[in-house]
């Protein structure tokens, strides 16, 4: 039970902290309840509970920095928080780079379509109706040899408070609910890849079965075989799943302001030039209307902003929290993250959109292609070099449009940042969610080197 508001906690932690001696001091609080439904092999196996409140704080003893966190809303833990940080920053070692922690914004946006007060109440016994409504619809594909092989819906809302020494002072609510299936089909001798296939809002339950019927639409594609193609370079179109796992790698760490100034980006020192191809936009944008990751203020209570990180192919910027911007010598860009009260605030990213290009399903499709869905292995990448190899599961072959069949064990292999900047093709008109937080178009690329697994 909720003895005391988020932000009354953050308050009485900064007051302690400074009373403990503390020359600045930032108490963050999240207060989040929710529930969420499993499902496996086609049976619910469980259904979760989460209701979690607690304060981290973060203080400066000149520039030595603390942080401890502390679970629970009654004052003694704001206060145990604070003393931990304290301590803990007296021992610490100096760090000549502290800039001091965020002034206030400005001005804060009004972030519209994130909390709904419907979805706030959702109930368990909602949920598992969906559940049962998600297991009777695939139920009806049986004949089909279709599996529900696991799932995932959930619902919660998320209550955020920030106060520090420097008059920050902020709240906000959100709330979020996802959906999650996996499907296989086994049929005549050949088992499918399991597929999974995301959906989310932050006002609204996401219909299960649309989420289950775009899972089975792409388990068909693998019900039947395509010829091994040989070793080479082949035309490869990226489906947004596929192509978010590679750029969460490569692209996307290379964008991180922390990245650049510790000399590990390939695109550091070369704001301005022309890093991708010109039909690549990539934005970052905290205050984006119903997005997932969409919020007043980030991490350190710093105001979200629509950020412009690559424009038509050329660097405009990294993302920023406060201590990595200043050392940069800019602001932060509102990117301070963090996975909750018990994590200190770092880099990071909310909503990333590549824009959509012009190119219709049938241009994308155009020829012989293969087209990668999934891919196993991305996190092998090599950020700094932008070198990968995945294994793509499943890759389906298309010739003129038309699904040949699947492509089991294929190798596709290449140099991420080379292949974005120079073997773009084309870029699909339509933007797809493949996971949390992230909006992508298909994208087609030339001669990317494609070879069966040894």
């Amino acid at each position: 039970m909720l003895r005391i508001s988020p932000i009354e906690l953050a308050v009485m932690a900064v007051r302690r902290a400074m009373a403990e001696g503390a020359t600045e001091a930032e108490a963050f609080v999240t207060y989040s309840r929710g529930y969420s439904v499993s499902i496996f092999a086609g049976k619910i196996r469980d259904v979760e509970y989460d209701d979690d409140i607690g304060v981290g704080v973060r203080v400066a003893v000149g520039k030595k920095v603390g942080f401890a966190y502390a679970t629970g809303a009654e004052p003694g833990v704001a206060a145990e928080a604070a003393r931990r940080a304290v301590r803990l920053a007296r021992s610490a070692a100096p760090d000549r780079d502290w800039p001091g922690l965020p002034e206030p914004s400005p001005s804060y946006p009004d972030v519209g379509g994130i909390y709904e007060a419907s979805l706030a109440r959702v109930t368990p016994e909602a949920l598992l109706d969906e559940a049962k409504s998600l297991i009777g619809f695939v139920e009806g594909y049986r004949e089909e040899g279709v599996l529900l092989s696991r799932a995932r819906i959930g619902a919660s809302v998320v209550e955020r408070a920030i106060a520090n020494s420097n008059g920050v002072y902020q709240v906000d609510a959100g709330t979020y609910a996802s959906v999650m299936v996996s499907t296989t089909i086994s049929r005549e001798g050949v088992t499918t890849p399991a597929v999974f296939v995301f959906d989310s809002s932050r006002v609204t339950m996401p219909s299960v079965e649309r989420v289950a019927e775009r899972a089975i639409e792409l388990s068909r594609l693998a019900t039947r075989r395509a010829e091994q193609p040989s070793p080479g370079r082949y035309t490869v179109v990226y489906a947004p799943q596929a192509l978010a796992e590679l750029l969460e790698e490569t692209v996307l760490f290379s964008l991180r302001g922390d990245m650049a100034v510790r000399g590990r980006s390939y695109f550091r020192n070369k704001i301005g030039q022309q890093v991708l191809s010109e039909k690549i936009t990539i934005v970052d944008d905290g205050a984006l209307k119903g997005g997932d990751a969409s919020w007043r203020f980030d991490g350190e209570g710093v105001a979200t902003r629509r950020t412009v990180l690559v424009e038509e192919g050329i660097l405009r910027s990294f993302v920023y929290d406060t201590y990595w911007g200043r050392r940069a010598g800019y602001e932060s860009t509102g990117n301070a993250v963090r996975a909750g009260y018990a994590s200190r605030p770092s880099v990071g990213f909310t909503n990333v959109i590549l824009g959509e290009g012009d190119a219709a399903p049938e241009e994308l499709l155009e020829g012989r292609v293969i087209v990668v869905y999934q891919v196993q292995g991305a996190h092998t990448a090599s950020p700094e070099t932008g070198e990968y190899s995945v294994l793509a599961n499943p890759a389906i072959l298309y010739e003129n449009g038309e699904p040949r069949g699947w492509v089991p064990g294929l190798v596709v292999s290449g140099n991420m940042y080379q292949e974005l900047r120079e073997k773009v093709e084309a870029v699909g008109k339509w933007l797809e969610k493949p996971y949390p937080g992230i909006q992508l178009p298909w994208i087609r690329l030339g001669g990317v080197t494609v070879a069966p697994r040894a």
